[in-house]
């Protein structure tokens, strides 16, 4: 039976990902549009290890994520000034208070002040993903698609485009699967009732570091939410 609408799909794709082992978030929000299904895993010793920090809140918005990524890590053996903070937030435009940002940091325990005032990172744990798959599911169009998966590259190691299995499997014997191969970016092929890949995704671009950090803390907010998490835990490498 042929699907009608993309969100028929939605069903099979997610199924596929919870037996990857990752915790699945539909209509996942980003700078660029909405990707259909994002899959993740935890690294359960980097988790332990944030915890032990009594790390438990998520860091917050993405401006926030931006402003702990330019502190040194405490192992760093570096630090920074506040007034160096404040020259890089007005190169950056940055958009709210640095004072608020920075107090909500040290706050729930992401930075410390040291005795001479200056900053450091509380880390050694970071990333806290082991994996993190982007799928966009279409009918058609598969140009479009194509473009989507590619930006969803940004924070996801692993972008695929799901379609229909007969589109699939007639598509990876055409040329055009060149546009795929090159980009890293792979096919699912979809019935009413499973999902398999046709094409494995590869990494082929460096993710950017706060957009993926970004992504993790929306999943660190419904950690352990079992409506989320269906399938075997993924192994640890």
């Amino acid at each position: 039976m042929n699907f009608t609408r993309e969100r028929e799909m939605t069903q099979p794709v997610r199924r596929w990902l919870q037996r990857e082992g990752l915790s699945v978030k539909p209509e996942f929000g980003l700078p660029w549009g909405i990707c259909d299904l994002v899959g993740l895993s935890f690294n359960e010793v980097h988790v332990a290890k944030r915890l032990s920090y009594r790390q438990n809140r998520p860091i917050g918005p993405l401006q926030r994520i931006d402003l702990l990524s330019r502190i040194p890590d405490r192992e760093s053996g570096s630090e920074i000034t506040f007034g160096k903070l404040q020259e890089w937030a007005e190169t950056a435009s940055f958009g709210s208070s640095l004072e608020r940002e920075l107090c909500a940091l040290i706050t729930n325990k992401f930075v410390v002040v040291k005795k001479n005032g200056c900053l450091e990172k509380v880390n050694g744990w970071a990333p806290m993903h082991q994996r993190i798959v982007a799928v966009e599911m279409k009918l058609c169009r598969i140009s479009d698609a194509l473009s989507q998966a590619q930006s969803n590259r940004s924070f996801a190691p692993e972008s695929y485009v799901a379609l229909p299995a007969g589109i699939a499997r007639r598509f990876v014997l055409t040329q055009r699967l060149t546009e795929f191969t090159e980009s890293g970016v792979g096919i699912l092929a979809v019935t009413r009732t499973t999902c398999s890949v046709v094409l494995p995704a590869t990494q082929r671009v460096q993710p950017d570091e706060v957009l993926q950090t970004h992504c993790v803390e929306r999943f660190w907010r419904t950690r352990g939410n079992s409506s989320l998490i269906v399938g075997p835990r993924a192994r640890v490498s």
